[in-house]
């Protein structure tokens, strides 16, 4: 894959720095300001604002509505520009974070004494009080007097949570209330492992315990943990295998690959394979490129995607390049900045041959699993549905499950700059060239085999649709 065509089009987002500026933008400049870059850089305008007289409308609606609006106010108006386009790739926010929909959120801080508190867990008998990091975070988790415990920032990678915020909540009942990244209330069931996992499973997230340090062996803790956060391979009968894949986000390369080396004799021994997908919601596309040669044939053929040609994409580009080893080849990216300097104002088409297809050429593997089935649901979301499409081009591949997520017409996502901070902008920079005979976007990768709500358990569906 052409890693320029196919970065995360969700999660890999390189952030310029925001221009200082003493005052925020007044709301009216900051949507005068947020229209004019979709404007001129969003690769979809065109095609998506067709109707004419409803876009100036909502334009003259949205136009009349910021006067007057605060810094409150505002971010309502903003999201109401970009949700018109109805593309999941297309976002506004700030600190990395888009805003919200208006819902029920919480934003605590508690009020604690850390050195007070790293001191008592010295002594503490509650198997569940410490100090946990999961992805993103360090946090402390307290046990308060009405007997419920509070989970609090001690570090974040986001500028949008600070220490002493509080996360999350868990309650003696077994279910906890945690708050996303932009702050809404997700609830469900926790489950501790050891004394020093904790595993939120509607939200996938697992914690691990630094402090005080558990007791359990670190390597069951560390295979305990992969489990937990999905990465498994394992037999489901003699037949049938199950490969667990929750994300393909760049942090879990290593275990992915590490995993498929690990489990090479069980791959290309297994009669079927089930992948199951379900939660992934992208990440990169080099997460699945060792499993090619198992499930596909001798070609894969690829939809091609051309660039909307800015200045800020150039920038961009520019920007990306010196973050790269001195080592690193740039030929090729030195080549596409400048034809999108030749260009710009235009769409680009990086293909040599100028189509909109081409073709990759695979080694197939010399065993594999002779019938695959993967399994995918609403939160399969950007590269894991590239990953369904170019799957399903497989003789010996099913999909089983709902329609995907749905988004993967417009890609290669940043988070950028519009000249008024906090504000960000996060929109793609290409469409693919399937459109507009194919769209995907809030529509999905449709399933060959649909599972309703009646069945529980899709592993043991997909198993016995395998072995029968």
């Amino acid at each position: 894959m052409k890693p320029l065509l196919y970065l995360s089009a969700l999660l890999v987002l390189l952030t310029l720095p925001l221009q200082a500026q003493p005052l925020q933008c007044p709301c009216t400049q900051a949507l005068k300001k947020l229209v004019l870059k979709v404007e001129r850089e969003y690769p979809g305008f065109s095609s998506k604002t067709k109707d004419s007289s409803l876009y100036q409308s909502l334009k003259q609606t949205l136009h009349k509505q910021a006067k007057g609006r605060d810094a409150k106010g505002c971010p309502r108006v903003l999201k109401a520009y970009t949700d018109f386009f109805k593309d999941p790739h297309l976002w506004v926010g700030a600190n990395g974070t888009p805003f919200a929909a208006a819902t029920r959120t919480f934003s605590e801080k508690l009020t604690i004494d850390l050195k007070e508190f790293e001191k008592n867990l010295q002594t503490t008998s509650d198997s569940l009080e410490g100090v946990y990091t999961m992805p993103g975070y360090k946090v402390g988790l307290k046990k308060t007097p009405a007997n419920e415990y509070i989970g609090f920032i001690l570090e974040s990678a986001s500028n949008a949570w600070r220490p002493k915020d509080i996360k999350f909540k868990l309650l003696t009942d077994g279910s906890f209330t945690y708050a996303l990244m932009d702050r809404s209330i997700q609830k469900g069931q926790y489950q501790s492992f050891y004394g020093a996992l904790l595993f939120l499973e509607q939200i996938q997230v697992v914690l691990t315990k630094q402090t005080p340090k558990p007791r359990i062996d670190n390597v069951q803790i560390e295979s305990r943990r992969k489990e937990l956060e999905g990465f498994y391979f394992k037999k489901v009968s003699e037949k049938t295998s199950v490969l667990r894949l929750p994300s393909f986000e760049y942090q879990h390369l290593e275990t992915i690959n590490q995993l498929l080396t690990e489990q090479t004799a069980l791959l290309e021994s297994s009669q079927n394979l089930i992948i199951d997908l379900r939660g992934n919601p992208g990440g990169t596309t080099d997460a699945y490129q060792k499993l090619l040669p198992y499930i596909s044939g001798k070609f894969i053929r690829h939809t091609g995607v051309e660039f909307l040609a800015t200045q800020t994409y150039i920038n961009n580009l520019e920007t990306y390049k010196k973050s790269l080893g001195k080592d690193t080849p740039t030929q090729k990216m030195d080549q596409q900045i400048q034809t999108l300097k030749a260009n710009l104002g235009r769409f680009v088409n990086f293909t040599s041959t100028g189509k909109s297809f081409f073709i990759d050429t695979l080694t197939v593997a010399l065993k594999s699993p002779q019938q695959i089935v993967i399994l995918a649901n609403k939160s399969t979301g950007s590269s894991a549905e590239y990953f369904l499409f170019i799957a399903k081009q497989s003789k010996k591949v099913k999909v089983l499950g709902t329609p995907s997520y749905g988004a993967l017409d417009y890609g290669n996502a940043y988070l950028i700059d519009f000249d008024c901070p906090p504000y960000q902008l996060f929109m793609p920079t290409y469409r693919a060239l399937r459109l507009p005979d194919y769209p995907i976007d809030n529509i999905g990768i449709q399933p060959d085999v649909y599972l309703d709500p009646s069945i529980r358990d899709w592993v043991a569906f997909a198993r016995d649709y395998l072995e029968q």
